[in-house]
């Protein structure tokens, strides 16, 4: 059997949810609003909030606070750095695949 080379991945994208978010931001063309994350990832709240939060202080996602209409709005964007990590994942999955179909 091969010696698969171990995935580069960082431990915050071990996570289903924040590996979901990051797609979602990293594939998106503008920033996304909270809610859109809510109804797609179909999570909690606070579930969201919690991994946007761990996302963010690892400087992977950015947010940013308005009001619209006098009602606050919560958005979010992928920052470079975000993009590095998630490409650098998405190549070592690719790299071990390769490894396996031989």
């Amino acid at each position: 059997m091969k010696q698969l080379p171990l995935i580069n991945l960082h431990p915050l994208l071990s996570d289903r949810v924040r590996l979901s978010i990051m797609a979602m931001l990293a594939g998106a063309k503008k920033d996304v609003d909270f809610t859109s994350l809510l109804t797609t990832l179909q999570l909690s709240r606070g579930n969201l909030s919690t991994h946007l939060r761990r996302l963010e202080e690892a400087g992977f996602i950015k947010g940013k606070k308005e009001f619209i209409d006098r009602k606050p709005r919560s958005s979010y964007r992928c920052t470079e750095r975000g993009h590095k990590e998630i490409k650098l994942y998405l190549e070592s999955v690719s790299a071990a695949l390769k490894m396996l179909d031989g």
